[in-house]
């Protein structure tokens, strides 16, 4: 994580250096850490718009997704990712441009191998999509060593 924030990311958000370059594309995240979770979020651009001025409904998607993921990192103290099994989704409202679009992630359950996450995202202080999914608990034995040190050491921890 870097500590660079552009206008528009509220104090205290840091950069989440991500490889995915798939997130890397809607993002950059930027990630704020509590002592119960990860809040996760991005400023709203022109780039991840629809014609008629409101964040793209798969963007809100991406970033749930991402949000419940994190969380799960942040659950199992596991920097590396949480796959998706299963994800829920349903759009509340639109996510006006030019806003800050943040989530934190709730673990209802967690266990060996599964992490059971739901989630808001907020935008302009309104709920504009509500989320929930089943996310998979990454075996650390099976993470490449030369990633392992990295992976057990979250930069939400360093």
């Amino acid at each position: 994580m870097t500590a660079e924030a552009p206008a528009g990311v509220p104090e205290g958000f840091r950069r989440l250096a991500v490889p995915d370059q798939f997130v890397a594309l809607a993002g950059p995240l930027w990630v704020k850490a509590e002592a119960d979770g990860l809040r996760v979020g991005l400023p709203l651009e022109d780039r991840h718009g629809n014609p008629m001025g409101w964040a793209h409904g798969g963007l809100l998607v991406t970033v749930a997704d991402m949000v419940m993921g994190l969380g799960s990192g942040f659950a199992t103290g596991i920097f590396w990712p949480h796959p998706t099994i299963s994800l829920t989704s349903e759009f509340v409202r639109g996510a006006k441009l030019g806003q800050w679009l943040e989530g934190k992630a709730r673990i209802a359950r967690r266990t060996v191998n599964f992490c059971f996450a739901s989630c808001d995202l907020v935008c302009g202080g309104e709920i504009v999509l509500v989320s929930s999914g089943v996310f998979k608990v990454p075996d650390v034995d099976k993470i490449p060593e030369q990633f392992q040190t990295a992976a057990l050491t979250p930069p939400w921890k360093r």
